[in-house]
C-alpha cells in the first residue's frame, strides 16, 4: 500500500503502534462502545493524512482496503 516500502522500517512503528492500541483499548475498558472508538480510529487516521498532506490520496487506499476486506470475506 505504500508507494516505496523499501525505504521504511516498520519495526520502528512498533512501539507507537501497541501505545495507541493500548489508549483505545482503555477507552473500551472504561465504557466506551468499540463503534466510538472505531470511529475515533478512523478519525485519527484522517487526521494524519490531512497533516501529512496527504489526504487525497485516502480516498483510493480506503477502496483498495475495502476490496480486500470483502474479498476476504467471500473466501471464508
Amino acid at each position: 500500500m505504500l508507494a516505496d516500502q523499501s525505504s521504511s522500517n516498520f519495526v520502528d512503528f512498533v512501539e507507537v503502534a501497541e501505545s495507541l492500541m493500548d489508549g483505545y483499548a482503555k477507552l473500551i475498558r472504561n465504557g466506551s462502545p468499540a463503534s466510538t472508538v472505531a470511529l475515533a480510529m478512523l478519525g485519527a487516521t484522517l487526521n494524519m493524512y490531512e497533516m501529512l498532506g496527504m489526504r487525497s490520496e485516502l480516498p483510493s487506499l480506503l477502496r483498495t482496503v475495502a476490496d480486500q476486506i470483502e474479498s476476504e470475506n467471500r473466501m471464508n
